[in-house]
């Protein structure tokens, strides 16, 4: 296993802890969300520093394209989920956001599979849309559990950055079929 990949398992094996600190997190309890920000701080950074590594010592694995994004996907929508059910956060987050940032990974998801099962081989790669709504979903994941004045406006950004992006994919999916098609 890649050094890379061991960094990524190791970001899986910070979510229970993470998940575990929101879900009893209570204002008399504040060490709770100062331990799930530091857990989620610890993930986000491992999710750069696995990246560069894979890159920069060519550790690029076909493990690690599979693990390294399902990873970032747990840990954004499975926050998003306990922190929109902990009613103590505040801000806090509305219970309409953790089902539209799923919807859009589960879209992109099997638009992918329906292209793949239909045409052959898919070809997914990392677009800057998509780049950006992870960015911009952990940026106000850190808002909220840091408890800060810009949490709202941050998950509008991660929200409207949602819908970009599944539009972007959209588009690059629809011109692969297109290509396949005039072959």
């Amino acid at each position: 296993m890649t050094t890379a990949n061991k960094i990524t398992v190791s970001r899986l094996i910070l979510l229970p802890a993470f998940l575990c600190c929101i879900y009893s997190y209570s204002p008399d309890r504040e060490w709770l969300r100062l331990g799930a920000l530091c857990f989620y701080v610890v993930a986000a950074l491992s999710d750069l520093v696995d990246g560069w590594i894979a890159r920069r010592f060519n550790q690029i694995s076909r493990l690690g394209k599979r693990l390294d994004p399902l990873a970032d996907k747990l840990l954004v929508n499975l926050g998003y989920v306990f922190v929109a059910a902990n009613p103590h956060f505040s801000p806090s987050v509305p219970l309409w956001v953790p089902p539209v940032f799923l919807a859009r990974d589960v879209y992109i998801v099997l638009g992918a599979y329906f292209i793949n099962e239909r045409y052959g081989p898919f070809k997914v790669s990392p677009r800057l849309s998509g780049k950006t709504t992870t960015a911009l979903q952990m940026a106000a994941m850190v808002a909220v559990l840091a408890s800060t004045r810009v949490t709202f406006p941050l998950l509008m950004g991660a929200v409207a950055a949602s819908g970009w992006s599944a539009i972007d994919y959209f588009i690059a999916g629809y011109n692969q079929v297109q290509e396949k098609k005039n072959e």
